[in-house]
């Protein structure tokens, strides 16, 4: 008798971890696929100033940018595993 219920208790287990692995996922993708579209075209009054390997590589650089008045802001936005500095256009 404990067999069939312990099954289908670890199946529904399953499933549920599922479904909320399923829904995490795809809010990241949502995420990164809008960080993408930002990315690919540009997002409206922002331009790509460099593409870097790490965030921390973009952070230094818009940081530097800051410092010697380049721009007065910046965003690092991740897109096809690089990290691109966007400044204002």
């Amino acid at each position: 008798m404990h067999g069939p219920t312990r099954t289908a208790a670890t199946v529904a287990a399953g499933v549920v971890m599922a479904l909320a692995l399923t829904g995490a996922g795809a809010a990241a993708t949502i995420a990164t696929a809008s960080a993408a579209a930002a990315s690919e075209t540009g997002a409206q009054g922002w331009d790509v100033s460099g593409s870097f390997d790490t965030r921390q590589e973009c952070v230094t650089a818009g940081d530097a940018g800051l410092a010697d008045g380049s721009w007065a802001q910046y965003r690092c936005v991740l897109f096809e595993a690089r990290w691109d500095l966007m400044t204002p256009a």
